[in-house]
């Protein structure tokens, strides 16, 4: 949306703005740099229409010499390939303007070449030019001009030979005409071959452009077909195509050998297998896939079907790796041109040979054609909606001379779809569609996954909106297509709810279409406005004169009338139908002007239609989407509660078994406590008998303790399982075998006992003896002591 309105605003400011201000010289020379781009340059040739602009600038401005340069070279470059259907005001004016360049001296090449080319540019292909310019009273000049130019170049020689053809197809029989037509294919080939060594590719697509011209004259048909050096031209490029040749120049030598062999000549078909052969090789490629599929395809449809057979096996594996997007993310137009191409040569080869369609099931897998529809539905669509401003494809692609179309179609083959410039990517998605549709329903008749796939692509809801979408677009081949698969009965029942949804929503649109066509636009006054051609009497006066001229009167009465009444009538005569000319020509060009802005109005209102439909779209597929999640999500939360019912029965089943489990235990678990009771009290009888044995009785009371903690575990598990009453009786065992080693161990203790009070009696008898030994002993000290207190006291007596 933003680029069409820039480029809009562009012609705008051309429109409004003086040629001598340096704003539009400025525009013009940025206009000059963006056209390098063949898909801009085509936006501002049929969308924008800048042609009468630039125009206007050359005709009513006084330019400079280099400004005339910088605008003929832009209009140049932009008439490339245009289509005229009517003369149009700023035809009619620029003809004239670009003959008189040509024939005057002083221009120089400067200014030749550009108007030369520009003027070819518009003659070829359009007759309204061509009537135009054989109306110029200047033939003979300039043809002059044209056969006196000092040392011209192979473009030059071209072009000039071209244009005096154009000047001389108003004659019965051109003098010599096989002779210039033969020195017109001489210089075409030699231009080929020099173009196509050297990559010289304006060269080589002016030969092309002029081949294709020249064999859409049918007055020249027979002249033509009488050149014999076809076969060595041919051979030449030939030679010179290889694996590593530039794409560009393939391309438009793809386009070339195109038109040769559309002539049928018999005596081109031993040369079919080389030239078909060259063509499998490229035909995977994006920018020259288009131009050799059409090149295999009309060779195909002259019946030599010994080249195709001879080399099946190369064709089959290019045309697998042309269908095969099996890692790919997306799919660009481009891309989309070349599988319709590839797709359309298929459907007519299956349709004429029931054994290669054999041979194609075992080749391609419904795998390949459904990854190409995933690609095509997911198609990004931009929001803009003007073809040639977003779409990426290359010149070659939008670029397709309009003689290309009038080959027509084989029995055996549909017609081959040319890049048509005003197919917006939509309607080509829905095309491809089709194609896929029609290919894959062919394969299915010999195989039946094919036919599965078949039904699985019509099950789809976003197939069934490019079927609609097809069936309501202006090719009515297509729209046959649509209504044949809509009616033949093998859509599936869950995606009729989606057809009805994509008719309804195509009725809507085209009725809102209908509406704003019929609306009433808004006339300016000055276009629309009837100039009076003279004064209403005089008028009176010219009809009785004219009356009389073709005779309503008698001739008797012309003798009364004077000889200047005579002249005056005509004077007015001619001065009305001079004025009348200049107003006709003042309304053309104000219905031209006012067409064109029409056409940018629709631009928009189109661009900002596919804008809101991108976004209805979006929003569609994101409701769909959520749709999808809340059923997916009502499903999943359904079988959760159902699992968790489930669930809740079996857990209640579960909590009564245990319960019964439980009680039993409970009984259980009272029997056992009662046993530990009565062993607890064994126990303390155990350790009133052992209390003389403290060690042993330590060892006896941290068993004790071990086992009252593992009955305490075993209290507090004893729900769980029953193994752990199991373990609680083997430990009860255990304790009544210990108890009973312990009363073993109290007996051997007794006798131990006994013994040690036989050693305790034997210890005091001992001890009775040392007390009286210590008691003397005692007394001996005492004595002792009392004697040394009295030496003593003797000692301190004597020393006083």
């Amino acid at each position: 949306m933003e680029t069409l309105e820039f480029y809009v605003c562009l012609e705008q400011l051309l429109s409004s703005t003086d040629a001598r201000s340096p704003l539009a010289w400025k525009i013009i020379s940025l206009l000059a740099h963006i056209c390098r781009s063949p898909t801009i340059r085509i936006a501002l040739r049929d969308e924008i229409k800048l042609m009468p602009i630039l125009s206007e600038y050359l005709i009513s401005s006084k330019l400079s010499k280099d400004k005339a340069g910088k605008t003929l070279q832009l209009l140049q470059e932009i008439s490339y390939r245009i289509k005229i259907s009517r003369a149009e005001a700023w035809v009619l004016q620029l003809v004239p303007i670009l003959v008189e360049m040509m024939l005057d001296s002083s221009s120089g090449d400067d200014l030749l070449v550009p108007a030369l080319t520009t003027l070819a540019n518009l003659c070829r292909s359009n007759p309204p030019v061509l009537t135009c310019l054989q109306n110029n009273g200047t033939h003979k000049e300039l043809i002059q001009k044209l056969l006196h130019m000092k040392n011209p170049s192979i473009n030059l020689q071209l072009l000039t030979a071209e244009l005096i053809l154009y000047l001389e197809l108003e004659l019965p029989r051109l003098e010599n005409e096989n002779s210039y037509v033969e020195r017109i294919l001489g210089l075409i080939f030699t231009a080929a071959t020099d173009g196509f060594a050297e990559n010289n590719l304006s060269t080589l697509r002016l030969a092309a452009d002029i081949f294709g011209e020249l064999s859409s004259f049918h007055s020249l048909e027979e002249s033509i077909r009488e050149y014999k050096n076809y076969t060595t031209g041919i051979q030449t490029l030939l030679n010179f195509l290889n694996s590593d040749s530039p794409v560009e120049s393939v391309e438009v030598l793809m386009e070339l050998l195109f038109y040769i062999v559309d002539l049928g000549l018999s005596h081109l078909q031993k040369l079919h297998e080389d030239i078909f052969l060259k063509s499998v090789a490229w035909m995977h490629s994006e920018r020259c896939g288009v131009p050799a599929l059409r090149l295999m395809k009309n060779i195909l449809i002259l019946g030599d079907d010994s080249v195709s057979s001879a080399h099946i096996d190369d064709f089959l594996q290019a045309i697998t790796a042309s269908l095969d997007f099996s890692e790919a993310l997306h799919i660009n137009e481009q891309q989309l041109h070349r599988v319709n191409a590839t797709l359309t040569l298929l459907e007519g080869l299956c349709i004429r040979d029931v054994a290669f369609r054999l041979r194609l099931t075992m080749v391609l897998t419904p795998k390949t054609f459904s990854n190409l529809l995933r690609l095509i539905i997911t198609m990004h669509v931009s929001s803009n909606g003007s073809p040639n401003l977003t779409s990426s494809t290359s010149s070659s692609g939008l670029e397709l001379s309009g003689s290309m179309s009038r080959l027509g179609s084989d029995s055996d083959f549909t017609s081959f779809t040319t890049k048509d410039p005003s197919v917006t990517r939509e309607e080509l998605a829905a095309q491809s569609v089709i194609l896929v549709l029609t290919v894959v329903k062919l394969l299915g008749s010999q195989k039946a996954e094919f036919m599965l796939e078949y039904r699985q692509m019509l099950s789809n809801p976003s197939t069934m909106s490019h079927i609609v979408r097809c069936q309501r677009s202006n090719n009515s081949e297509f729209v046959s297509r649509a209504v044949e698969v809509m009616c033949e009965g093998t859509v599936p029942s869950e995606s009729m709810a989606s057809l009805i949804k994509a008719v309804e929503e195509s009725n809507l649109s085209t009725h809102s279409t209908l509406n704003s066509d019929f609306e009433p636009s808004r006339r300016d006054g000055t276009y629309w406005s009837h100039a009076q051609s003279f004064l209403p009497s005089y008028e009176e006066k010219v009809d009785s004169m004219i009356a009389r001229l073709k005779g309503t009167v008698d001739k008797i009465e012309l003798k009364d009338l004077g000889l200047t009444d005579i002249m005056e009538m005509y004077e007015y005569k001619l001065a009305a139908t001079a004025h009348m000319e200049m107003t006709l020509r003042d309304a053309l060009a104000a219905a031209d002007t006012q067409n064109r802005q029409t056409h940018h109005s629709m631009l928009q209102t189109r661009a900002q239609n596919d804008q809101l439909r991108s976004l209805l779209r979006t929003w569609e597929q994101k409701f769909q989407a959520s749709q999808k999640d809340k059923t997916e999500l009502q499903a999943t939360i359904s079988q959760v509660q159902n699992s968790a019912r489930q669930l809740r029965e079996n857990l209640v089943k579960e909590k009564t078994a245990m319960d019964r489990q439980n009680s039993k235990l409970q009984k259980e678990m009272s029997a056992l406590r009662s046993e530990l009771d009565a062993r607890d009290e064994m126990i303390r009888k155990s350790q009133r008998m052992l209390s003389d044995a403290q060690n042993d009785i330590k060892n006896l009371h941290k068993q004790i303790k071990e086992e009252q903690e593992k009955f305490h575990k075993l209290q507090e598990c004893n729900q769980k399982l029953d193994d752990e009453l199991k373990k609680g009786r083997r430990d009860h065992d255990d304790l009544q075998k210990e108890i009973a080693r312990l009363e073993k161990a109290q007996g051997q203790m007794k006798k131990e006992n006994s013994e040690l009070e036989l050693i305790i009696s034997s210890h005091e008898k001992t001890l009775t003896e040392k007390e009286s030994q210590l008691e003397e002993m005692t007394r001996k000290f005492t004595e002792l002591k009392r004697i040394q207190d009295m030496i003593h006291n003797i000692s301190a007596g004597k020393l006083v």
